[in-house]
C-alpha cells in the first residue's frame, strides 16, 4: 500500500479530490490548448491513472510504458514531477526485490533533475525516463509489501485468539514465545547480551562465542576465519587480556567457525549428547 504523500483521495461521490499541497496553482493548458485541471496531465490523461500505470509497468518490467508515464508526469508540471519522484522511491521499496541498487540510481537521477538541471526541462525529462528504466529493469518483488500484510494480520489474529478462546488463529508468527525460550528453536539467542541469558541462565562469552556468533550458510572469509580462530585461542587464561576465560578446545573452535546449516540455520550439531544447557550457570 502506498503512502499518503502522493496518493489521491476520492469524495463520497467518487470524484477525485484536489490535494491540499498541490504546487501547480497557476492555470495550465494541455497539448490541445485546453485548460488543464489538476487531475489531468499535459497529454489529457488522468493523472492518477498515469501514476498507477507507471507503478504497474515497473512491476511487470514494461520499460516502454514505464518510461512514457515518467515522461508524461515530469512534463506536466512541478507538482507532477514531485509526485513522480516520490512514487519512484516508494516503488523501489514496495515493488522491487530487497537489496537491489535501483533506489540509489533513482535518488541520483532525482538529485540531478532538481539541482544540476533544475532550469532545464528536457534534461529533467531524461532523468525521469532514466529512473523509470532503471526501476523497470530491476527484479520485481512485492515481498516487503506481502510481509507487512502477513505479519500485521498474523499479530492481530494472535491477539484476537488470546482474547477469544473460540477463535483459532490461521497462522502462527515466525517467532513464538516457545522459540525464544531455553530449549526452543532460537535458544542460541538467549545469550549474555540478553537479560534472561546473562541473568537467570548466567550464559557468558563461552556460549556466545561457540554458538551465538556463528554465521551462515556461506562460510566466513579465509581471513575472517583466521582472525576468529586466533581470537578464540587468545581466550585461554594465560592470554585472556580482556577478562579471564576458560580455554576453548580445537573441537569447540572448529564448531564456532563452521557455517550454520542452510536448511536449518538454528540447528546445532555440536554434540549429539549435549545441548546449550551445558553452558548455563557458567562461572
Amino acid at each position: 500500500m502506498s503512502g499518503d504523500h502522493d496518493q489521491f483521495r476520492f469524495s463520497d461521490d467518487g470524484e477525485l479530490e484536489e490535494p491540499d499541497d498541490d504546487e501547480d496553482n497557476e492555470a495550465q493548458t494541455n497539448d490541445f490548448g485546453e485548460e488543464m485541471p489538476y487531475w489531468q496531465t499535459a497529454g489529457g490523461f488522468r493523472r492518477d491513472v498515469i501514476v498507477s500505470a507507471l507503478q504497474s509497468a515497473i512491476r511487470r518490467s514494461d520499460e516502454e510504458v514505464a518510461s512514457f508515464c515518467a515522461f508524461e508526469l515530469v512534463r506536466s508540471g512541478v507538482g507532477y514531477e514531485t509526485q513522480l519522484w516520490n512514487r519512484l522511491v516508494l516503488i523501489c521499496v514496495e515493488d522491487l526485490v530487497a537489496g537491489n541498487e535501483a533506489i540509489e540510481h533513482v535518488l541520483r537521477y532525482e538529485d540531478l533533475a532538481k539541482n544540476r538541471w533544475e532550469d532545464s526541462e528536457w534534461q529533467r525529462r531524461l532523468c525521469a525516463i532514466a529512473a523509470a528504466l532503471v526501476a523497470a529493469r530491476a527484479r520485481s518483488s512485492r515481498a516487503t509489501t506481502h510481509a507487512n500484510g502477513y505479519f500485521s494480520n498474523t499479530m492481530e489474529d494472535r491477539a484476537q485468539a488470546k482474547q477469544d478462546d473460540d477463535h483459532e488463529p490461521l497462522y502462527e508468527p515466525p517467532v513464538t514465545e516457545d522459540d525464544l525460550s531455553i530449549g526452543g528453536q532460537l535458544d542460541v539467542t538467549i545469550d549474555k547480551h540478553t537479560r534472561p541469558g546473562a541473568g537467570h541462565h548466567n550464559r557468558g562469552w563461552h556460549q556466545f562465542r561457540v554458538h551465538g556468533a556463528r554465521i551462515g550458510p556461506e562460510p566466513e572469509t579465509d581471513l575472517g576465519e583466521k582472525y576468529w580462530r586466533r581470537v578464540l585461542r587468545y581466550d585461554a587464561p594465560e592470554y585472556a587480556y580482556r577478562e579471564p576465560e576458560e580455554s576453548f578446545s580445537e573441537y569447540e573452535i572448529d564448531h564456532a567457525v563452521e557455517p550454520t546449516p542452510e536448511d536449518d540455520p538454528w540447528r546445532c550439531e555440536f554434540d549429539e549428547d549435549a545441548d546449550l544447557e551445558e553452558f548455563d550457570n557458567e562461572e
